[in-house]
């Protein structure tokens, strides 16, 4: 891993980050992946800049195998229930603006970019608990349930979400659908959330 420090936050890239990037242009078409990589980055861009109007600095932006993480100076938790609700809709709400206003573009690689930003955006919003749907659902539990009962609920969501993205993973293999993306992905999440400490 190495580490570029800018003044407020540190920009850190792990060798899986190379390693996932290169074996996704070594399988598949080169100006997917880069686009991939471009809305993914955009998507955290968004996040950012909707932390900076809040006010909640960043410490740390970790690239690595399952994608980009930004890492808060401080627990984002003590920001207030709508703050929180901002900053994890805004990575999403980037990509929507981004399709939004690619879409009606003439260069047929523009609209692909546009159509790339729309799944990244969306496929974000599932509610799983390493994505942004998932961490909208926790905020949800803990702002209206009491102490016990969102213990129990984020319990229940976690082996859910194992259900789930087992299912997806073995209904696409079956089918012989998806790609060696998606299955990577699926795992990646799948080997996450049962790891997870709830």
């Amino acid at each position: 891993m190495f580490e570029i420090r800018f003044k407020s936050f540190t920009a850190a890239f792990d060798f899986s980050f190379f390693a996932a990037v290169t074996l996704l242009m070594l399988i598949g078409n080169n100006r997917y992946a880069l686009f991939g990589l471009a809305a993914c980055i955009w998507h955290e861009l968004g996040h950012l800049a909707v932390m900076r109007i809040c006010g909640i600095s960043v410490k740390r932006l970790l690239f690595y195998g399952a994608g980009i993480k930004i890492v808060p100076d401080k627990q984002i938790d003590f920001t207030g229930f709508r703050s929180q609700l901002i900053v994890f809709l805004a990575g999403s709400a980037a990509n929507f603006v981004a399709a939004g206003l690619l879409a009606a573009s003439e260069n047929s690689a523009v609209r692909i970019f546009a159509a790339v930003n729309s799944v990244i955006g969306a496929f974000n919003l599932l509610p799983l608990q390493y994505l942004d749907g998932g961490k909208i659902i926790v905020l949800m539990i803990r702002n209206f349930c009491g102490f016990s009962l969102s213990c129990q609920l984020e319990r229940y969501l976690k082996w859910l979400n194992v259900f789930l993205i087992a299912a997806v993973l073995v209904t696409f293999s079956v089918l012989g659908k998806g790609n060696f993306t998606l299955y990577i992905t699926l795992c990646c999440l799948l080997i996450s959330t049962v790891s997870a400490d709830v």
